[in-house]
């Protein structure tokens, strides 16, 4: 037996070695001229592709860790003045008018719809009725308005919060006072943008 016949005698019996025993019956048919059971055919894994969204913060984590938390005690009327004069200029802008059209006019339905789906952070406001008496009368600047309430601050520096449902605020802009049902405005402002407005005709207080 020469050197190449030895060498590939030695190559076949270290081949049949690697390979399973059930193929090895093959393997000597073919006279090991072929690899291809040396090498099976491997899955290619798929790259894996997370399609689960990121995990967004729930509201009631958002108030645990106190993200929109106002530090009370330190907010003065004076502070927020300014404010008031960015909303009535976003007003303004906004509305592209400063006087209330007629009741009975063409514009007064768009006009009511703008002025609900308005953001009234900044915004002077005061409550005229609602099932608090002790809220009646309070009068001030919005520094925080939520999907149920909203965060006045008066002129004598206090903080404090008042419901949207059951109650009817005025809105003071420049020379106009608008009267709203709170429960008009019972939705966050992004949200409150592009809902479909609903009308209500009264606002039931009992």
């Amino acid at each position: 037996m020469d050197s190449k016949s030895k060498t590939n005698s030695t190559s076949t019996t270290i081949m049949e070695g690697l390979i399973k025993p059930q193929e090895r019956a093959r393997f000597q048919e073919t006279k090991g001229r072929t690899t291809e059971m040396l090498i099976p055919k491997q899955k290619v894994p798929k790259p894996t592709t997370d399609s689960k969204p990121k995990k967004k913060l729930s509201r009631k984590e958002i108030a645990q860790m106190g993200i929109y938390a106002l530090p009370e005690d330190t907010i003065r009327y004076q502070q927020v003045v300014p404010l008031h004069r960015l909303w009535c200029g976003y007003m303004a802008r906004y509305l592209g008018k400063e006087k209330l059209p007629d009741v009975t006019g063409s514009q007064y339905n768009q006009f009511t719809s703008d002025i609900l789906k308005a953001d009234y952070h900044g915004a002077k406001i005061s409550v005229v009725r609602t099932k608090n008496p002790s809220l009646v009368g309070i009068r001030g600047i919005v520094i925080l308005e939520t999907k149920g309430t909203f965060k006045v601050v008066s002129k004598d520096n206090k903080v404090r919060t008042i419901p949207k449902m059951d109650s009817v605020f005025v809105i003071h802009w420049n020379n106009v006072d608008v009267t709203i049902f709170g429960k008009q405005l019972n939705s966050r402002p992004a949200e409150r943008s592009v809902k479909k407005v609903k009308m209500f005709p009264e606002c039931d207080l009992d």
